[in-house]
Parts: structure tokens; C-alpha cells; sequence
């Protein structure tokens, strides 16, 4: 689906009053479809960590409706990157977004059904207030719709609230959840974050809507990740999907990264960790709701080749 801005076009006259358009500065990517460009530099929010006559922006939309289909896309999208990155694990796993349109509702993955095969009509509806399915009739998890429903009830909407969800199984972030800690910040990727990670004991199997708000009390306004205590991750997009995927995806290969810089340390090495200032400006960089976006951008591009447009039906 080809990215459509509310500003197509900026009006002017011509000297004898005639009414002509001009181009828009925004204009679809040569590069990654999906994610378009614009000439106006100040307007990109990597207006700083880009260079060329070009800044990449977030993508507008003409109405409601168009917003949803590019939300359940990418939602379906997100599924096939996770399987692509082994994350798909028998029928464990859900990720959901926000619906634009009825934004007291949100779209989820139907139990049982294959991650590599998702299509945007795959995709059931919930109720925000209490996860009861309001369109679809293949069954969900209880537990994403109970853990879900009350994440996007209590977070709400807005810079501090959330869009999008999603969890799996992952291997590393499962056997890093049992240390019974968090992400030291040995690498780049770690320092995105930092004080933006929260670990939350283990509750057992989930079946009622009381997990979910446990789960987001301790996700409060700021947490990415709510790591799961032997059970995986639980990541937030705070603006979309793709950004969601993103930290999921990025906090298993840092949790990776840990451990093996925790199996590689001998007794007397010492943990060398990014001092506070390169954290910080580094979190300023790659750590932004936006960043989050754009950083799963040439997965999407990849999976949409492989998709052939099937995601889309």
C-alpha cells in the first residue's frame, strides 16, 4: 500500500491569477517502500542522524480507515519477521495493535494460527475494557486478550500511553528472565533501555484480566520492555507496531549479547559498561518511539518480498 500524506500538494498563483500545484516535499521512498521521504529536513524527526537532500518522515494518512489497514498490515508483516527470527514458538505468542478507528478496541492474533502465514484478515478485534472479541469468531488467548486489554486500558493513548504490543517466547530473553535482572549496559544496543526496562516476577498461567494489570502497573509511562520472569519479554510501541516488534526483536539479541559476555567473563575480568553521558545521548539516538519505527523498516521491505502481497489479503 503506497503511503498517502494529508499535505499532497501546497497551492499557489501564478501571474495571472491561475490556481497551480506544487509537489508535495513528501514523497514515497525510492529506497523502503512504506516508510516515505521528505526535502523538508527540519520536519524528520532523524533530521540529525541523517544526511542527504532527503530525511526519512512518519507516514500520514487521508482517513481512519487507511490508518487501519496500514496498521493490520504491518501487524501481519510483524508476525512473518518473528517467524523469520525463529520467534514463533508452537501457539505461544501475541501481538496486537491499537485500532485507529475505534481506538477502545484493539486487533490480535488468532491462536494456533501460523506466524509465517498471517494476513491482515487473519486478525480478530477485542474490547479494550474487558478483551471480549468484538469481530472474528477463530478463538484467541485468553491471556493476550486478558494481558492486552488491560495494558491499552490503563496506559491509554498519547506520548505516555501505547499503541502496540507484543510478546514471545524467545530463547534468549527466557534464559536471561531467570537471572532475575535486567539489561547492564554493555553494548549500543543496550543503552536504548536504559531505566526503560522493568522486571515482573512470574505469575503463572494467565487466564483473567488481573496479570494484565499487574503487567501494567509495572510498565508505567516510560518501559519498553517489561521482561517476564521465566517466561520472556513484553515489549511497548508507544507510537506503533513496527516499533514494538523492533524492541522485541533488538532486546532478544541484546539479552544474547549479555549472556555471552556473562559466559565469556572470567572471575577477576571486570564488567566494562558505557559510562552515563554515551548512554544517554546514545538512548537520545536510538532509543526514540520513532527510531523504534524506522529501525524495523528493511525487515519490512524484506518481508513484504517475500510476502508477494499476501499479508495484505
Amino acid at each position: 500500500m503506497s503511503i498517502v500524506s494529508t499535505k499532497t500538494t501546497e497551492a499557489s498563483h501564478g501571474t495571472h491569477g491561475t490556481l497551480r500545484l506544487r509537489p508535495s516535499p513528501v514523497q514515497p521512498s525510492p529506497a523502503t517502500s512504506g516508510f516515505p521521504i521528505t526535502t523538508d529536513l527540519e520536519s524528520s524527526p532523524f533530521h540529525d542522524v541523517q544526511t542527504g537532500p532527503t530525511r526519512v518522515v512518519l507516514p500520514t494518512f487521508s482517513s481512519l480507515e487507511e490508518e487501519r489497514i496500514y496498521r493490520k498490515e504491518h501487524l501481519a508483516l510483524v508476525f512473518r519477521i518473528l517467524h523469520r527470527f525463529k520467534l514463533a514458538e508452537g501457539i505461544a505468542g501475541h501481538c496486537s495493535v491499537r485500532d485507529p478507528m475505534e481506538p477502545d478496541t484493539f486487533w490480535v492474533n488468532p491462536q494456533g494460527k501460523s506466524f509465517a502465514l498471517m494476513k491482515q484478515s487473519d486478525l480478530v478485534r477485542c474490547s479494550v475494557e474487558d478483551g471480549r472479541m468484538v469481530e472474528g469468531i477463530a478463538p484467541t488467548d485468553a491471556s493476550a486478550s486478558s494481558i492486552h486489554s488491560q495494558l491499552y486500558k490503563s496506559l491509554g493513548r498519547g506520548p505516555e500511553g501505547v499503541e502496540a504490543l507484543v510478546h514471545v517466547h524467545g530463547p534468549y530473553t527466557k534464559a536471561f528472565s531467570s537471572l532475575g535482572r535486567t539489561l547492564d549496559m554493555i553494548s549500543q544496543d543496550a543503552c536504548a533501555y536504559h531505566n526503560e526496562q522493568v522486571l515482573v516476577s512470574f505469575g503463572g498461567a494467565v487466564f483473567d484480566n488481573k496479570e494484565g494489570e499487574r503487567i501494567a502497573q509495572a510498565a508505567g509511562a516510560k518501559n519498553k520492555v517489561v521482561l517476564l520472569q521465566n517466561h520472556g519479554a513484553l515489549s511497548l510501541g508507544r507510537l506503533s507496531i513496527d516499533e514494538a516488534a523492533w524492541w522485541q526483536i533488538n532486546y532478544e539479541m541484546c539479552c544474547q549479547a549479555q549472556l555471552l559476555a556473562d559466559a565469556a567473563r572470567r572471575p577477576d575480568d571486570k564488567v566494562v559498561e558505557a559510562g552515563p553521558d554515551e548512554i544517554q545521548s546514545t538512548k537520545g539516538e536510538m532509543g526514540t518511539p520513532e527510531m523504534g519505527w524506522f529501525s524495523l523498516a528493511a525487515y519490512i521491505e524484506e518481508e513484504e518480498y517475500h510476502s508477494g502481497g499476501r499479508h495484505k489479503l
